[in-house]
């Protein structure tokens, strides 16, 4: 029965992979509709600048409310005065999201001020851009705190409500570092790869637990032209901007896209070659079509 049953599995295995692709060529041509989220309260970190900026001006075109975090105080305000002064509505709040007691106290204003966050948009991160040997332990500790922990903290606070209520959505802006690791950024390729693996696991772990209304979006882009860069070079396809990363992932957000990555072609099949190519000619393909990136890291005191 064992040998039967254990056949019944790979017949099984066999058909919704099948399945699966048939229904990914079929979404390429006729993609899900997206949904609407006016008078939802959306709550976007970094939002002082680039990526988290456009983030916050875009989904505020969409109806919604959006609360906006950064570090940055300045910064912040300037991007929530501009959606009020566009005719949206924002509340901003300055936070260092590596610090998870402040996370908690802002959060617990925001519920308070605004109400419950519908839409979650862990975007804050910071990078070094150095050589692995040279980076210091305070910054190695930074990055894993902001790019990484942050997301533990912030999803804590604010998956309760949306589990309560049955609603909800958690976009994590990621890198492709997340999936292929990038030369001088250690750390940083380090960090959006754990930010990935708690997205893939929670994802499961609501699935399992039955909140399937509660979704998750996780955005790629490879390379995003935000300032915190310099001396970088790409020999394929292009140096995005925050606004069009920023469409993008609203997009699949919309969508209700598992897994968003930008530009979709090239960031898809050098992610899907090396994974499947002998692992020298994986490194050869990414040589080819990875960022050039110079050091530019200066050991913070």
């Amino acid at each position: 029965m064992s040998i039967i049953a254990d056949l019944i599995d790979i017949v099984q295995v066999i058909f919704v992979i099948y399945y699966h692709y048939v229904l990914a060529l079929f979404r390429v041509f006729f993609p899900p509709a997206r949904k609407s989220i006016k008078g939802e309260i959306a709550l976007v970190t970094g939002a002082g600048h680039g990526i988290g900026r456009e983030l916050a001006l875009e989904i505020s075109k969409l109806g919604a409310t959006v609360v906006v975090w950064d570090i940055n105080k300045e910064n912040n305000n300037k991007t929530a005065e501009d959606i009020n002064k566009s005719g949206g509505k924002a509340y901003a709040y300055p936070c260092d999201v590596a610090n998870s007691a402040k996370i908690s106290e802002v959060a617990q204003k925001v519920r308070s001020d605004v109400g419950d966050i519908t839409i979650l948009v862990n975007n804050a991160g910071i990078i070094n851009c150095g050589p692995f040997l040279e980076l210091s332990e305070a910054d190695i500790r930074r990055t894993m705190e902001v790019n990484l922990l942050s997301h533990f903290w912030m999803i804590k606070e604010f998956l309760p409500s949306m589990i309560k209520n049955q609603y909800g959505h958690i976009l994590n802006v990621l890198s492709m570092a997340a999936l292929t690791g990038a030369i001088m950024m250690t750390d940083y390729s380090a960090s959006k790869h754990g930010a990935y693996g708690l997205f893939q696991a929670l994802h499961a772990e609501l699935r399992k637990d039955g909140h399937t209304n509660v979704k998750m979006t996780a955005l790629c882009p490879l390379f995003v032209d935000t300032g915190l860069i310099k001396n970088f070079s790409i020999k394929y396809g292009k140096v995005l901007t925050p606004n069009e990363v920023a469409l993008a992932g609203i997009d699949g957000m919309l969508r209700n896209y598992e897994l968003v990555s930008v530009p979709c072609w090239i960031a898809r099949f050098t992610l899907y070659m090396t994974g499947i190519l002998p692992r020298k000619a994986g490194h050869f393909l990414y040589s080819k079509f990875a960022v050039k990136v110079e050091s530019q890291y200066k050991k913070q005191n």
